[in-house]
């Protein structure tokens, strides 16, 4: 046998909390002394559950909020938050690490401000998030379309991948009311996701089963005709709690705006999780949706909707599509699981996995332009596209100490595998007169049309990675690296791209590496680097598959969270590039070419908190320099499209907890979004513009004793029914209008066996 040698190692809890002098250093290799297991949940009565319920007076809650700037009590990364601010995240480092310790700007949004704002939609949930430029499409989008950072942001879900097909019509839409937050990684994050867009991602956190049981039902009518019924009830399934279930679920019939559109929806999505042990748990996520809309969003030309002409802009309601063809179908599934196991206090193993489909049926029509101040071009369009995946991820995470540095090793593998199907077919079809539509065109049917693109797209990817946090004293040191290996192929059969069969093979190493130092007082500055890259499925007009675009950001920036306040406060400085980006084809629009490079640079700020128990709130601001810095197209040094050159934002709500007005609560905000480019060779500005919001709302115990549970909400979006263009995507055919002003009223019922959240104190 060889010679072992004694090394001396400080066996560190998984505690982010502690200062590293609470934790005991012991000489031996083996785990030291094991905290109690995880008690099994307390058996739950009915007659426990009349007790709890018999206070039927109203109580003033009090908030206990964790004093420990770097720690969060007893929250989770993954668990719910009460108010607007949440104090860990998994989506930087995949595991539960306080973002004042995170090396990288995180926005957290949680579902307690998506029930206050009143929100319907992912974009809708991160308009007061900086550095956001949201619906490309316009309001009545029925894809969740954003940029981060000037950046296309790829979308995850519970930390793995969604699909989509190759013209991005085949896109899962996310339902807010089924999550317990989002998360907003920013900058490049390659280096432990794999393929990734420079300026960051979106990651989405579904309701998972809790321990306690929460009965929650709500209606939400308004605005264009909206009825909305929603339920999120769960709790434990057994007496001893080995069994957790929830079930949410939503169903929509609306109107909209803009005429002969509709906007339908029926959501579901069941939970189960079952834990064995103390140290095991098996969690099943799944969740089925279908939208099915009369009408289909729509582009409007900039000549009708913000540019002068003679006859004004057209309202919010004109519809310049065929009311009788045109229609949207949107349906997806998926089902997965989150596996976990703690073999020792220092070492835990986790697997995720889920499987999503994705089927898009649409017949639309489409603006081209104009052909005079009143006419509007038009082309009419069929999608039948699909889009799968399953993916994979399994870590190691292992806690330890090697003399005075305490580290938090994660290593992992995982893989996914992507499937898309695309048919789309394109003709021309009779203009309309913008001021006074008349309807009826003749429109081809589908199997007149030759398809314009029709492919099959496979991509399949595996990456290993490796991270490291590493403490010294209230000093973290975080870095990691990345490789992946991804095989791309598609076949087409249509003029887009060339018909042919591409297959790539493409490798990249990517990594992260920053820095992060807690002050006594909760100031915390940080620097990172990280890099970044995308593979990319596609041929340009000779045949040449496209090279994978890469990317890399720095930034430097500052988190403060105040000693006994639930408040933090952050600004960032960055500097993020992209290269091999594709553009149009000089000589042929339909075509790609890969020549330009790009670099955003820019400030934000943001904060997310609570003043006073009172009063809660969300600030922001971003400006940024996006820069083409390189163009076969000849605009080097413009501006990028579709990215609002400065953003700000502000929200408050103030709760009356005492006196007359005990069980009101009333809040505003304001949205600035500043000019942006609607065109590669910024020929023309989309105009900024400024919007109010409202809310309203009133807990109805304070009414009357025996209406405890019931609470009234009113919200408001564009109060003053400002008239804006939100962006242009390629020029000024294709502008997407404004939301106008929206008023939606909610009237819910929750009940619960106990208090909700263990943190939430009746008193």
């Amino acid at each position: 046998m060889g010679t072992i040698s004694i090394v001396t190692l400080s066996i560190g809890l998984p505690n982010e909390g502690r200062a590293q002098s609470e934790l005991p250093a012991v000489t031996v290799v083996a785990p030291h002394q094991r905290p109690a297991r995880r008690a099994k949940p307390a058996r739950h009565t009915a007659r426990s559950a009349q007790t709890s319920r018999a206070a039927a007076a109203p109580v003033q809650r009090q908030v206990i909020r964790p004093q420990n700037n770097a720690g969060a009590g007893s929250e989770r990364a993954k668990g719910h938050v009460d108010g607007y601010l949440a104090n860990l995240s998994a989506t930087a480092t995949k595991t539960d690490t306080p973002i004042l310790e995170t090396p990288q700007s995180i926005s957290v949004v949680t579902q307690d401000q998506i029930t206050a704002q009143g929100v319907q939609s992912i974009n809708d949930a991160l308009r007061y998030t900086p550095g956001i430029s949201l619906q490309s499409f316009g309001a009545n989008t029925f894809f969740d379309s954003l940029k981060l950072r000037g950046f296309d942001a790829p979308r995850f879900l519970d930390g793995l991948r969604l699909p989509n097909d190759a013209t991005t019509f085949a896109v899962p839409r996310i339902e807010p009311y089924g999550l317990e937050r989002l998360e907003v990684l920013k900058g490049p994050s390659s280096g432990l996701y794999g393929q990734s867009n420079p300026g960051g991602l979106i990651n989405m956190v579904s309701k998972r089963p809790t321990e306690l049981p929460h009965y929650d039902v709500l209606g939400t009518f308004g605005s264009f005709g909206r009825l909305q019924g929603a339920f999120d009830i769960g709790g434990p399934a057994d007496q001893n709690g080995e069994f957790l279930y929830r079930l949410v679920g939503l169903a929509r019939d609306s109107n909209t705006q803009t005429d002969f559109m509709t906007d339908n929806k029926i959501f579901f999505a069941p939970s189960l999780t079952w834990r064995p042990t103390a140290d095991t748990s098996l969690t099943v996520l799944s969740q089925y949706s279908k939208i099915d809309n009369k009408g289909y969003q729509q582009y409007v030309p900039g000549q009708v909707s913000f540019l002068p002409n003679p006859n004004g802009h057209i309202p919010y309601s004109r519809y310049i599509g065929e009311p009788g063809p045109d229609r949207f179908t949107l349906e997806q599934w998926a089902v997965g699981y989150e596996f976990e196991h703690r073999f020792d206090n220092n070492l835990q193993f986790r697997q995720n996995f889920r499987y999503t489909n994705v089927d898009n049926n649409l017949a639309s029509t489409r603006s081209e332009g104009m052909l005079s101040d009143r006419l509007v071009a038009r082309t009419y369009n069929y999608v039948l596209a699909n889009a799968s995946n399953y993916t994979l991820d399994n870590h190691l995470q292992a806690d330890f100490r090697t003399g005075p540095l305490v580290h938090k090793v994660l290593a992992g593998f995982d893989y996914f595998n992507m499937s898309a199907n695309t048919d789309y077919r394109s003709a021309g079809i009779a203009p309309i007169d913008a001021y006074a539509p008349v309807y009826g065109a003749a429109v081809p049917s589908f199997a007149s049309l030759s398809p314009f693109i029709l492919r099959s797209d496979s991509q399949s990817q595996a990456g290993l990675y490796l991270q490291d946090q590493i403490k010294w004293d209230r000093l973290t040191l975080q870095f990691g690296g990345r490789q992946d290996w991804v095989s791309s192929g598609f076949t087409s059969a249509a003029f887009f791209p060339p018909a042919g069969t591409y297959r790539t093979l493409d490798s990249a190493q990517t990594g992260r590496v920053g820095l992060n130092y807690l002050f006594d007082f909760g100031l915390a500055p940080y620097i990172n680097y990280s890099t970044s890259f995308t593979p990319n499925l596609g041929a340009d007009r000779f045949g040449n598959v496209f090279r994978p675009t890469t990317g890399e950001g720095k930034e430097i920036g500052v988190k403060y969270k105040p000693n006994g306040m639930n408040l933090m406060l952050s600004a960032a400085l960055f500097d993020v590039n992209q290269d091999n980006i594709l553009t149009a084809d000089p000589l042929n629009p339909f075509l790609s070419t890969q020549t330009d490079a790009a670099r955003v640079r820019g400030f934000e700020f943001e904060a997310r908190g609570s003043v006073t128990r009172e009063f809660e709130v969300i600030a922001g601001y971003s400006h940024m320099d996006p820069r083409i810095t390189r163009s076969i197209a000849g605009n080097t040094g413009k501006y990028l499209q579709n990215t609002a050159l400065d953003q700000a934002s502000l929200w408050g709500k103030y709760t009356w907890y005492n006196g007359p007005l005990a069980g009101f609560g009333v809040g505003a905000g304001v949205r600035y979004v500043g000019d942006s480019y609607g065109d590669a060779r910024n020929t023309f500005v989309v105009p900024p513009y400024t919007l109010f919001d409202a809310t309203v709302s009133y807990d109805l115990a304070y009414l009357r004793p025996d209406m405890k549970g019931w609470k009234m909400q009113v919200n408001a979006t564009n109060l003053a029914d400002r008239f804006y263009v939100q962006s242009c995507l390629t020029g000024l055919a294709y502008c997407a209008m404004g939301t106008s002003r929206t008023v939606l009223g909610t009237l819910r019922y929750s009940w619960n066996a106990d208090d909700p959240h263990p943190a939430l104190i009746s008193k």
